[in-house]
Order: C-alpha cells, then sequence, then structure tokens
C-alpha cells in the first residue's frame, strides 16, 4: 500500500517562512477576509511580541477588503490594550473591518494607491421575530455609537463622532482619498517615490515618506 502525502506548495512554504522572518522584526501580517482565525493569529502574535518586550513598538500589516465586524472590533481593543507602540499600515487595501484594524495604530501609513474606505454595519434578520429583530437593530446602533467615538480618539478630534454618524446613516461607502485621509487624520504618513512628489525640484510635502525611508524604519 502506497501511501499518499499532499506535495508541499514551494511558494507558499517561501510565503511562511518570510512571514516568520517578518515577525522576528515584530510585524505581524494580516492578508484577506477577516474572521476568526486570522484574529486569532493577530491575538497570538500581539501577545507574543509584547511578552518578549513591553516597550519595543509593533508593526501590524493589513491588506482586507474586511469581514467580521465584531472580530475586527476586538483587534482594535486588543491592540490598545498593549503597553507596546502600535503602527498600522495599510498595503493594497483597508476597508470596512481592514479599515477598522487599520485604525487601530497610533501611527497609521499608507501608499499612494491604497483604498481606504468604511461604511455602517452590515447585517441581516432572516426569520427572526420583530421583537428580535428590534433588539438587534438598537445593538447594533450602539456599536456603531462606539465606533464613531472611537475613530474620533484616532483622529485627535479632526473628525467627530457626528461625522462617523452621518456616514452610518448614510448607508453609503465611504471612500476616502490619501490627502483626504491626511487631512481627516485618517493617514499620518504616505509612502510616495520622490520623483512622484515634485521632480523638478524633488521638494518633499509633509506626511510624505519615499520607500528607503519605509524600508529603514522597518530594520
Amino acid at each position: 500500500m502506497n501511501n499518499q502525502f499532499p506535495q508541499i506548495d514551494q511558494n507558499q512554504l517561501l510565503k511562511l517562512e518570510t512571514f516568520k522572518e517578518r515577525l522576528k522584526k515584530r510585524e505581524i501580517w494580516l492578508n484577506g477576509i477577516i474572521d476568526d482565525s486570522l484574529i486569532e493569529k493577530l491575538y497570538v502574535n500581539l501577545v507574543d511580541l509584547e511578552s518578549q518586550n513591553n516597550s519595543l513598538p509593533i508593526t501590524v500589516v493589513i491588506n482586507s477588503d474586511g469581514g467580521n465586524l465584531w472580530e475586527s472590533a476586538v483587534a482594535t481593543d486588543i491592540m490598545g490594550t498593549l503597553n507596546c507602540p502600535i503602527k498600522t499600515i495599510a498595503l493594497a487595501k483597508a476597508n470596512s473591518g481592514g479599515f477598522m484594524i487599520f485604525m487601530g495604530g497610533e501611527e497609521r501609513i499608507c501608499h499612494d494607491n491604497t483604498e481606504l474606505m468604511m461604511h455602517d454595519i452590515t447585517s441581516t434578520f432572516w426569520n427572526k421575530k420583530i421583537s428580535s429583530v428590534s433588539n438587534d437593530i438598537n445593538y447594533l446602533k450602539e456599536a456603531q455609537k462606539k465606533m464613531a467615538q472611537f475613530f474620533s480618539i484616532q483622529t485627535e478630534g479632526r473628525t467627530t463622532p457626528n461625522y462617523w454618524l452621518e456616514l452610518f446613516e448614510s448607508g453609503k461607502e465611504k471612500w476616502f482619498s490619501v490627502d483626504e485621509a491626511i487631512k481627516l487624520g485618517i493617514v499620518h504618513k504616505v509612502v510616495r517615490r520622490i520623483s512622484m512628489i515634485n521632480p523638478e525640484n524633488n521638494i518633499r510635502q509633509p506626511n510624505t515618506w519615499d520607500i528607503m525611508d519605509f524600508a529603514r524604519s522597518q530594520q
């Protein structure tokens, strides 16, 4: 009888090894849908890095279209309870729940073409009694109030809780340009090549890094 073992995907193995190396540099990479397993990974790694040294900063790198609301909210709770300073970096996208986790950072960095989007809480109420639906709606409204307060605090008052509540109540997706996100205090720095900023005189705008600044900060 021949025992058959699944072949090891060399690309996947290389990817895992790369993430392990980045973890040694106190970086946690979150890529994909936000669910229980992704937040467990974040939680375990944050606690482990905090136990190793509770004063060195930790970087959380995010690339996500979102996922579970409560998992995303708990992620910000976890980051807010650590002594280590938390930096969040958004790659291609930090949308919905990914946006929430991004906002959990004390310092927040994105790239020039990063997607940043937030909307109201999405839920379904099929096969529920009217009384139960009413309770659920009230609970979700309170959750949105807490979220609005959190976002306002993280932007240091550049946005008010009412700004976010009006956004949620509109029922629309709000897509933030990078420049708008900087103005509102959502983003602190954006990674841009100097030549893309001003090729004639190499004047660098405030709140911008070039890619070498970014690399040096990760060493």
